[in-house]
């Protein structure tokens, strides 16, 4: 089995947002978007660098765990203020020019190349008064790769830290560090305890593994460590890809939450069944299949019937040709007939009929994607009930395949209509000759009957029974004709219903599934983190 990628997983999320689009909140599919392109910007600028940083309420000790990193006090440019008012940083190394420009780090300080490639920002108190200082921290929280929270003895517990931040970005826990500042201030027990709470709290905020430290910027405790181990995820660059991966997951997160988590249905056949039977009746099937018998009967009047009165059938209507079936259809997507458009009633029936299909498939869907899916599958009724009657048109009526048996019995009718003829003629011309008083020749005879009468009554009765027995042949075969062209009328309307309703909303039901899946691609990744 294949490894999924890094790109693998922006390409599962990029098509999750896309499928997304227009059928969930537009909230989530925009931050996933803007996630897409920081990620991306990100991962055009300095590539090779490792942005950290720090992250605190007001009088946690940001500034002076700062100072105490970098090894300098850079303090003194923030010295007439009580708390940092715009991102500060330090790197070790230049090429983090761009970088820290698109970071909207105005202030910054070039430290000695230890090839470490970290970039270690002091950022605004995420509790200020002002409303612009709290939106650079909460805008930075989104960008840097790595966020170390300094907390303090005294508000460790803060909820606006734990709940407006720790908790959403539990998806970070990857590269999360926490650091308990000022703890010079409580004795080694008390730190030991607040330690302990302070493992619970994040665990309950979904971060059970994040890395924690104790240290004093102002005794200097613990700080070489802290600084020995920032420096080393710094060098290691796996923490820009962690954090991408991490902003993958959280989006994706919030597209599944969106989505509520509901799998994809599936079309069920019975209301396939009901669909297509609304659609039978809907398309006047019945009328024409009566109509392509009651033509084939008409034909094999002209054709079998008894040539006395065989002419007659000429004069009655052809049931196809009222319905404009009569002929051959040069462009099946012109073809149209002229059967009375479906009544109201059997309108709403397809509409009911495809109202249950689609409510039926996509009832564990979200409700947006659900409704759009409804109102798409409603706009496209109208188009469907006219495309019927194209399909209805283009089918193949046999107009032109007559069967065999109508010739022979057509050639032998006639020749016992001459035989008739002939044993009539040849009765006159013994009465002529009489009438004349003529010498009659003698007279063949059959037994007792004479030749004559023979032919005309051999005639004229066999030729009516063949009639009799061909037209009911006829109207056996005009009902097996009829049931090959609504067999074919009913596969020619299930292919419009297929193309018109049936195959979009199949075609919706795999996107959800496609989004479902594109998803779990991003997903997993969290458990290979983990």
């Amino acid at each position: 089995m294949r490894t999924v990628t890094f790109a693998d997983e922006v390409a599962a999320l990029t098509r999750a947002i896309d499928l997304a689009d227009g059928r969930l909140s537009d909230a989530p599919i925009t931050a996933a978007r803007q996630t897409l392109e920081r990620i991306g910007m990100r991962s055009r600028l300095a590539p090779d660098r490792t942005v950290v940083a720090l992250m605190g309420a007001t009088g946690s000790g940001k500034s002076s765990l700062f100072n105490a990193l970098v090894g300098e006090d850079l303090a003194r440019t923030a010295a007439t203020r009580p708390t940092t008012r715009r991102p500060f940083a330090a790197t070790w190394g230049e090429g983090a020019t761009e970088l820290l420009d698109w970071l909207e780090v105005p202030e910054r300080v070039l430290r000695p190349d230890d090839g470490s490639g970290l970039v270690l920002l002091d950022l605004p108190d995420i509790d200020s008064t002002e409303v612009e200082h709290r939106e650079i921290a909460r805008r930075m929280a989104e960008v840097v790769d790595v966020l170390v929270w300094v907390l303090d003895p005294q508000k460790y517990a803060d909820a606006v830290v734990h709940q407006q931040y720790l908790q959403p970005m539990a998806a970070h826990a990857e590269v999360t560090m926490v650091v308990l500042n000022q703890a010079d201030r409580v004795s080694e027990a008390e730190v030991a305890s607040i330690l302990r709470d302070l493992r619970h709290l994040l665990a309950a905020d979904g971060m059970d593994d994040v890395e924690t430290h104790a240290v004093s910027a102002l005794t200097g405790d613990g700080v070489a460590d802290l600084r020995t181990r920032v420096h080393a995820i710094a060098a290691s660059k796996k923490a820009r890809l962690a954090r991408a991966r991490a902003d993958l997951i959280r989006s994706a997160q919030h597209l599944d939450a969106a989505a509520g988590g509901a799998a994809a249905g599936e079309i069920t056949a019975q209301h396939h069944t009901r669909l297509l039977e609304a659609a039978f009746r809907a398309a006047g099937i019945p009328a024409v299949a009566a109509a392509v018998r009651g033509s084939h009967i008409r034909q094999a009047r002209a054709h079998v019937g008894w040539p006395p009165i065989r002419w007659v059938a000429r004069f009655r209507p052809d049931p196809l040709r009222r319905l404009h079936l009569d002929r051959a259809v040069g462009d099946p997507a012109l073809a149209r007939t002229s059967l009375p458009g479906p009544t109201p009633v059997q309108e709403a029936a397809v509409r009911a009929s495809a109202h249950a299909l689609v409510s039926g498939a996509t009832r564990e869907m979200p409700d947006m994607w659900r409704s759009a899916i409804l109102q798409e599958v409603e706009g496209r009724i109208p188009a469907v009930v006219s495309a019927l009657d194209t399909a209805v048109a283009g089918v193949d009526y046999e107009r032109d395949r007559l069967p065999w048996w109508w010739r022979v019995m057509g050639v032998l009718q006639i020749l016992l209509v001459v035989a008739a003829v002939v044993g009539g003629a040849w009765l006159a011309g013994l009465q002529v000759l009489d009438y004349l008083m003529m010498p009659v020749p003698v007279t063949p005879m059959l037994g007792e009957v004479p030749w004559p009468t023979v032919l005309i009554a051999g005639g004229l009765g066999l030729g009516a029974l063949l009639a009799l027995l061909s037209m009911g042949a006829a109207r056996l075969g005009g009902s097996r004709r009829a049931g090959r062209v609504a067999h074919r009328l009913r596969e020619a309307v299930a292919r419009t219903i297929e193309r018109k309703l049936v195959g979009p909303l199949r075609t919706e039901l795999t996107d959800y599934q496609y989004f479902r899946e594109s998803l779990a691609t991003v997903l997993q990744s969290k458990r290979r983190l983990e």
